[in-house]
Formats: structure tokens, sequence, C-alpha cells
């Protein structure tokens, strides 16, 4: 039985000492979804969800779909879903998205259309 304290959404725990970091290429197209135990760039374009402790979005970067991180910075585009403890959006950041946050932090210049939900 679920605590009624337990957020509704369980992101990843963030990611162990010494895990190792995978670049999704700017020149990489993935259709599906992708799941690392440690931290992920998204560099290229992925249709899908992207599951990991720690999720960079560079600017070249995009996300159809979900991404469900720990600590999520975009830099780049995300449509679709959000879900992440600490959000990060930077000025070049453009998202059309719901994201569920604990905490987060938008940058002026940021572009966002989609509702925002604090999870405490």
């Amino acid at each position: 039985m679920m605590s009624s304290t337990a957020p509704a959404t369980k992101w990843p725990e963030p990611a162990k000492a010494g895990a190792r970091r995978s670049i999704l290429a700017a020149d990489l197209l993935i259709e599906g979804d992708v799941t690392s135990i440690g931290p992920v760039d998204v560099q290229g374009r992925v249709v899908g969800q992207v599951k990991a402790p720690d999720i960079l979005i560079a600017p070249t970067g995009a996300i159809d779909g979900t991404a469900l991180a720990h600590d999520l910075a975009v830099q780049g585009h995300i449509s679709g879903a959000v879900e992440a403890h600490t959000v990060s959006l930077s000025a070049s950041a453009v998202i059309q998205a719901d994201v569920t946050h604990e905490r987060i932090a938008i940058e002026a210049g940021a572009q966002i259309e989609g509702r925002l939900k604090r999870l405490a």
C-alpha cells in the first residue's frame, strides 16, 4: 500500500559515482525507447521515451515522447511529457510538454507550452 506522502511519479535515482555517460550523437535518430543507469546526452533526435538518472538535451537535441529522469537539463527541444525531480530549462529550451517536477529552474528566453505540476 502506498503512503499518501509518496509522489505519484517515481523518477530514476541519481546516477552512481563513476557511471559512464552515453552520448546520442547529433546525426543519430532513434525510433524507440532509451534506458540507461548512467547519464545520457541527447544531441540527436529520439522518438520515444528516454529514461536515465541524468538527461541533458543539447541545443541540437530533441525528444519527441517522454523524458523520465532524476535531473533533466534542456537546451534543445522536447515535445510530449517530462517527469523529473529537478528540471533546468536554459534560454534556448523549447518545451511543448506537461512537466511534472519537484524543482524547476527556468532561464529567461525558454519557451514553454504545457502545464507545470510540482510534486512535493
